[in-house]
């Protein structure tokens, strides 16, 4: 068992994290829900039941682990003194993985937002402490109603306080659906040219106020997608809207309509945009759950009598010729979702119940890392997941950028400043800490971190166990204000026999220090290289020993 021994030196630790550690290993991670035909959660899986594929070739999982957010256990036994833990054993664990609640003004009619949001409130007030929700803002640009939290009683109280509004470009895209009939027998053919010209004014008006929102929209989920792109864990974006307009005369007789109509017309889709901004999603390994905010859209062809309360479900005699009939669409929802491995829900008037089947796959997933046996190409890489027992149904990406350039899970600078200044704890390696003072006040302080070793990528090689850590411990003020630090690489060589006993115990690390007689706290950040995984955690210092 390795154990670090280093006096902690003057200095801002910001300086010494200008040199990442930089390994050869490239890993790519895949989060996989698991779920019966029923919709239950499957929590049994282990390593050898996946099976991953990369362009069709077969890769070997690296490392695995099972997500999965613990519940209360009743009164929690105290920590001993001058012990400190970032996962309180029998508390409610919070899940390493963050969901965003994207709350679109934007595509959404004023009346569908008042209810979508007096649902989204209700649902949050019955939720229990323990999931890391944000909830966003999409206007013509995204903003920011409330970070991550794992109180969804704070999301409630600034949902309410919220107010939305319609967006003029939702109402000129839609405007009157239905062009101005046009009766030849009762006015001049001037005057029925004339009205002809101005129904097409019309749809170059309303194309041209869905050509802006697609836009908006899907530079939107770029946006997220770069801000969550080093949040290690299990991403979900519920995407609450009332409309999804990423087609446009897509059809044969949208084309053939159009091509009678105006030639300034939009024609095609947005293919291109809708790449890129999946690219990027795909990237950030974010799952996206489009959730309808228009409630059930009755029709003709749908048979609401066989509905299953949080998807569509159509008729025997319509599924052959479903294309012929849709919520407006539903198929943009869709394709998504289908994407990204999240799932789409519409025609449902219980918003609260889709959204909370949105974010239960944040509760229980399983996380897959295998590193590519051919090099990077930037190309698009298409991945599929297999799981060696019946009747289990997966959800994940559908593929990823095998980009030659660093991803940036190299480089844990910007992930330890956060983690640094953070006043929360970083729970995706489960750390415990104890301090011991010393017995007069000039002595030595130790302090002992235990690393929880389920949480690391540590992968064989030749016959050893191998991994990369990056420790910072930073000595701060009560202000937070840093006066001391230091930065220790770890780099994991070990024999079975003693991964085996880590395995067991946990990794434990050792510094003995002499903080300035102004610091209040220290506070340790731990980042694992080959996952990007974070674990931060503040120790008090408490009252000194006298001298």
């Amino acid at each position: 068992m390795r154990t670090i021994l280093a006096i902690l030196l003057a200095g801002l630790i910001i300086d010494q994290l200008t040199e990442p550690i930089r390994v050869n290993v490239r890993l790519v991670e895949i989060n996989v829900v698991a779920f019966t035909r029923t919709g239950e959660p499957v929590t049994d899986l282990a390593k050898d039941d996946f099976e991953i594929l990369d362009n069709g070739k077969p890769q070997e999982v690296r490392f695995f682990a099972l997500e999965k957010q613990s519940l209360p256990s009743g009164t929690l036994d105290p920590l001993p003194k001058n012990v400190f833990s970032n996962r309180r054993l029998g508390a409610v664990k919070t899940a390493p993985g963050v969901s965003v609640v994207l709350f679109d003004l934007l595509n959404t009619e004023f009346a569908d937002q008042a209810n979508a949001k007096k649902q989204l409130i209700s649902l949050l007030h019955k939720m229990q402490p323990g999931e890391r929700i944000g909830v966003y803002v999409l206007g013509r640009q995204v903003s920011v109603l409330h970070d991550f939290t794992d109180d969804p009683s704070q999301l409630a109280a600034v949902l309410a306080r919220f107010e939305g509004r319609e967006f003029h470009e939702l109402t000129g895209a839609t405007g009157d659906q239905q062009p101005r009939p046009v009766d030849l027998s009762a006015t001049q053919g001037r005057f029925a040219e004339a009205e002809q010209l101005l129904n097409r004014a019309e749809n170059v008006q309303r194309d041209y106020f869905n050509v802006d929102r697609v836009t908006v929209t899907l530079g939107a989920f770029r946006g997220i997608a770069e801000r969550l792109a080093r949040q290690p864990g299990r991403k979900s974006l519920v995407w609450i809207s009332g409309s999804f307009p990423f087609t446009l005369g897509t059809t044969q007789k949208d084309l053939e309509n159009l091509a009678k109509d105006s030639p300034n017309r939009e024609r095609g889709s947005f293919q291109n945009l809708f790449d890129s901004a999946m690219r990027a999603v795909s990237d950030a390994d974010i799952a996206i759950y489009p959730v309808d905010a228009r409630g059930l859209i009755p029709s003709t062809a749908y048979d609401a009598s066989h509905s299953a309360g949080s998807e569509a479900v159509y008729s025997r005699k319509e599924e052959p010729n479903r294309a012929l009939y849709s919520p407006p669409n539903i198929d943009s929802m869709e394709n998504l979702a289908n994407k990204s491995g999240g799932r789409a829900f519409f025609n449902t008037n219980d918003l609260q119940q889709s959204i909370s089947a949105a974010l239960s796959d944040n509760r229980i997933s399983y996380t897959l890392e295998f590193s590519p046996t051919s090099p990077p190409d930037d190309k698009f890489h298409v991945l599929k997941v297999q799981v060696r027992r019946k009747n289990v149904n997966l959800r994940y990406r559908q593929g990823y950028l095998a980009s030659s350039k660093s991803s940036g899970l190299s480089d844990p600078t910007t992930m330890l400043k956060e983690a640094l200044g953070s006043p929360l704890d970083a729970s995706a390696i489960g750390i415990t800490a104890k301090l011991e003072m010393p017995e007069f006040g000039s002595g030595a302080w130790n302090l002992t971190t235990t690393v929880d070793s389920h949480d690391l990528a540590i992968r064989e090689e030749n016959g050893k166990w191998v991994g990369h850590l990056q420790v910072v411990y930073s000595v701060q003020a009560e202000t937070g204000k840093e006066l001391a630090g230091v930065l220790d690489n770890v780099s994991l060589d070990l024999k079975p026999e003693i991964w085996s006993k880590i395995s067991a115990e946990g990794l434990i690390l050792r510094k003995e220090f002499r903080p300035p007689g102004n610091a209040a706290k220290v506070r340790i950040a731990i980042y694992d290289v080959a996952t990007g995984r974070v674990g931060s955690i503040s120790v008090p210092l408490g009252q000194r020993p006298a001298s």
